[in-house]
């Protein structure tokens, strides 16, 4: 009691500025401890990792020839983590057109004995917009949609899963296509890639506050691999092309207006994934 009494004596003696920025940083303070004293007391039975990515489909045109290419990297450090190329003749193949998108890759892991059911995840992040898409792995369903009612300016996406089987991992993304304003928050302003979850709930226990874990960005890829192929590698992808009629005139690639994201970097396999 006596150390309470001399604290707030102490507090009473700042000045109102000096008060506002206590009051501030104890908030904070408070909100960042609550999850964390909670899973010491009442563990989830949830986890949740993360990890970001770009991935573009575009290609180069060098003299006579056409390098169309797949890239797949890490958001945070711009490493490459899966490039795969063919070279085709200039103005001869027709290929999908070039795009870019940024994607945030959760693992959420069913560490219990039990079902989860109608698990409730809400998303808030600077890479979520009106045209962010959601994809999971085939061993869950989920549904996801924008709230719109959000006033700070950070998107809020609410993903809803029907049920997660005991013991088992998924895989969710969330897609969103890189218009000239994402381009400007990820290369121009450096802007932070931040990832919320303010709340996370299901049947079994109800509203529950969640801290989730930044993942290797190669590990969460690979254990998508294994959900999808059942082996513990790269989904299957391929380069999708037509070669036109001897008759048909050349393509003008020239003419496309895409621009190409800032060139990768080549890191070692081993920290490719890395934050």
């Amino acid at each position: 009691m006596t150390l309470l009494q001399r604290c707030w004596r102490w507090f009473g003696q700042q000045s109102r500025l000096n008060k506002v920025v206590i009051v501030g940083f104890s908030t904070a303070l408070v909100f960042f401890l609550v999850p964390v004293v909670v899973s010491w007391f009442k563990p989830t039975p949830i986890h949740v990792g993360v990890a970001f990515y770009t991935y573009e489909r575009a290609f180069l045109l060098e003299g006579n020839t056409k390098a169309y290419f797949y890239e797949k990297r890490n958001l945070v450090s711009n490493c490459s983590l899966r490039r795969i190329e063919q070279t085709l003749p200039k103005g001869r193949a027709r290929t999908p057109d070039p795009q870019s998108w940024v994607l945030s890759k959760f693992l959420i892991e069913n560490v219990s004995d039990q079902n989860i059911t109608k698990l409730r995840m809400n998303i808030r992040s600077p890479l979520l917009g009106p045209t962010t898409q959601l994809f999971t792995t085939p061993n869950v369903e989920a549904t996801g949609e924008l709230d719109a009612t959000a006033k700070d300016g950070l998107h809020t996406y609410v993903i809803s899963i029907q049920a997660i089987a005991p013991m088992i991992s998924a895989v969710l993304s969330l897609q969103t296509p890189i218009d000239e304003q994402l381009r400007q928050f990820i290369y121009m302003d450096h802007g932070r890639v931040t990832i919320r979850v303010p709340f996370l709930s299901a049947d079994q226990f109800g509203t529950f506050p969640l801290k989730i874990a930044r993942i290797n960005a190669m590990k969460i890829l690979n254990r998508e691999g294994v959900l999808r192929t059942g082996d513990e590698t790269f989904a299957n992808e391929k380069i999708e092309f037509t070669m036109l009629r001897h008759d048909e005139p050349d393509l003008k690639d020239e003419l496309v207006s895409y621009r190409l994201l800032p060139k990768a970097r080549v890191c070692p396999e081993g920290i490719a994934g890395d934050w």
